[in-house]
């Protein structure tokens, strides 16, 4: 069964692999970003430029992180993945940790995201 546009838009926001040119791309002018608390830069972010300028800037504290989708679900106009977070510390640490993302669309664009995760191994490989 192939994937629904909703769920291929959000495969590509995970291919991306922390290319955040890539996901500026996929994502509304007025995104919303729900950042779980004692994630990097945890909090609630309102609007692309507010999202990339204040949310995305903890990439530069890995060598390396990226989100990988292991199960996608859809109702309407929402998709939830349940995956992991990759990465490698900038002190060389490696993380896996597990993640649930609620994804909301509208007009073919990102409009929300309401993220939580493991933010126990994340702060452990950023040595915290």
């Amino acid at each position: 069964m192939s994937d629904t546009s909703q769920i291929a838009l959000i495969r590509k926001l995970y291919a991306a692999m922390g290319d955040v040119n890539s996901f500026k791309s996929l994502l509304a002018d007025d995104v919303e970003y729900d950042i779980a608390e004692g994630f990097p830069n945890g909090g609630v972010y309102r609007g692309l430029d507010t999202t990339v300028s204040d949310f995305f800037p903890f990439l530069a504290d890995f060598n390396e992180f990226y989100a990988r989708g292991d199960e996608y679900f859809e109702s309407g106009d929402h998709v939830i993945v349940l995956g992991h977070y990759f990465g490698v510390s900038k002190i060389g640490r490696k993380v896996k940790s597990r993640f649930a993302h609620f994804w909301t669309i509208r007009d073919g664009k990102v409009v929300r995201l309401q993220q939580t995760g493991d933010t126990l191994l994340i702060a452990q490989a950023l040595g915290k």
